[in-house]
C-alpha cells in the first residue's frame, strides 16, 4: 500500500484548503453563519468530489474525500457539507435528485438522534431532506414543507431541529458502507481541528513574550505544545491508512477507521483544550476563535456513532 499523497490527491488538498482559507476562514464564524455557504460549494464542483462522472461529479476516492474534509475541519468549515455530500451515495440511482443534491436545491440535516416520537436533526440552515446513518443502512428523508422547531447548539453555526418522526417520507434508502465513510470523514475532519489548533498555539507561543522571553521558550508551553504535535501526525498516519484501505477494500478496513476515528477524536478534544489553555485569559475570550475549534471538536465527537461503536469494533477485531 502506499501511502503518500500522489500530485493529484496533493492538488485536491491544496485546492481545497486555498478555497476554506480565502472564503472560509475560521474567524467568519465570530460574526456570521453558514447559512448560505453551501451555495458556493456547489458552485465549484465539490459537492460532487466522490460522484461518479456518469451523474456529474468528480469521481474521485474516499482518499480524496478524506483530505477535502481534512482541510474543512482546518477552518471548521460548514458543516452542511458534511451530510450533503454523504447523502448523494443515498440517492445515486436517482438521478433527478442526485441533480438537486449536487446544486444545493435540497438542503440536507444529519438525524442525530430520535427522542420517543421526535427526530433531532443538526445542520447550519433549515433542511429540506435528512440523512440517517445506520451500521447496515442509509436512508434520505423529506422535510420539504414540514414545521421545523429550532434549538440552539453549543457550536453557534448549527441548530437542533426537531420533526415528528410520522411526519417524515422515506426518499431513499441504501445498504452499503456509508458508516464507513462517515467515519473516515469525521476522522479527517477531527484531524484538521486538532492540526490547526497546534498552529494557533505554535503561532502565539513565539509571539507572547514574557520576561523578555517568548513563552515558547518555556518548557510548561513547549512540552504540551509536542504533545500536540505528536497527537496529529499519529492520528493523521493512521486516517491516511485507514482512507487506503477502505478505498482498496482491504479486509481491516472497518478496523482501520474505527483506530482513526478514535486516535482523531481524541486529537481534536485535547489540542483545542490545550490550545485554550496555554493562550491563558486570551483563549476564554469570546472574540478569539480558539473556543471555535472546541466547540466543533465536541460537535463532531458525538457523531454519529460515538465511542461505543468503535471500541466494540476493535475489541471484535483483536478478540
Amino acid at each position: 500500500m502506499y501511502l503518500d499523497l500522489d500530485e493529484g490527491e496533493r492538488a485536491v488538498s491544496e485546492g481545497v484548503a486555498a478555497f476554506l482559507a480565502g472564503e472560509f476562514p475560521l474567524q467568519r464564524l465570530l460574526h456570521s453563519s453558514d447559512s448560505e455557504a453551501l451555495e458556493a460549494f456547489a458552485a465549484q464542483g465539490w459537492l460532487g468530489l466522490a460522484v461518479p462522472e456518469e451523474l456529474g461529479g468528480a469521481g474521485l476516492s474516499c482518499v480524496e474525500e478524506a483530505l477535502f474534509f481534512m482541510a474543512h475541519g482546518r477552518e471548521a468549515g460548514p458543516f452542511d457539507l458534511f451530510p450533503q455530500m454523504l447523502a448523494l451515495e443515498v440517492a445515486r440511482h436517482s438521478p433527478t435528485l442526485v441533480a438537486e443534491l449536487l446544486s444545493a436545491v435540497h438542503r440536507v440535516a444529519l438525524w442525530v438522534a430520535t427522542e420517543g416520537e421526535t427526530a433531532r436533526l443538526v445542520a447550519s440552515a433549515p433542511p429540506t431532506v435528512a440523512l440517517r446513518i445506520e451500521v447496515q443502512r442509509v436512508a434520505l428523508w423529506e422535510l420539504k414543507g414540514k414545521e421545523l422547531s429550532e434549538r440552539t447548539c453549543l457550536d453557534r453555526s448549527v441548530s437542533f431541529y426537531l420533526v415528528p418522526r410520522a411526519e417524515l417520507r422515506l426518499l431513499a434508502e441504501e445498504r452499503c458502507d456509508l458508516y464507513l465513510r462517515a467515519e473516515l470523514a469525521l476522522a479527517s475532519m477531527e484531524v484538521g481541528i486538532a492540526q490547526r489548533a497546534l498552529e494557533m498555539i505554535v503561532a502565539y507561543a513565539r509571539q507572547r513574550h514574557t520576561f523578555g522571553r517568548p513563552i515558547g521558550a518555556y518548557q510548561a508551553v513547549r512540552h504540551p505544545c509536542a504533545d500536540m504535535a505528536v497527537r496529529v501526525e499519529a492520528a493523521r498516519c493512521q486516517l491516511y491508512y485507514a482512507a487506503c484501505a477502505l478505498r482498496e477494500g482491504h479486509r481491516d478496513a472497518a478496523t482501520q477507521v474505527s483506530a482513526a476515528r478514535v486516535l482523531a477524536r481524541r486529537a481534536a478534544r485535547d489540542n483545542t483544550d490545550l490550545n485554550i489553555q496555554l493562550h491563558g485569559g486570551l483563549g476564554v475570550t469570546e472574540e478569539y476563535p480558539a473556543h471555535l475549534l472546541l466547540k466543533r471538536a465536541n460537535l463532531l465527537a458525538r457523531l454519529p456513532g460515538g465511542r461505543s461503536w468503535e471500541r466494540e469494533a476493535l475489541l471484535q477485531e483483536s478478540a
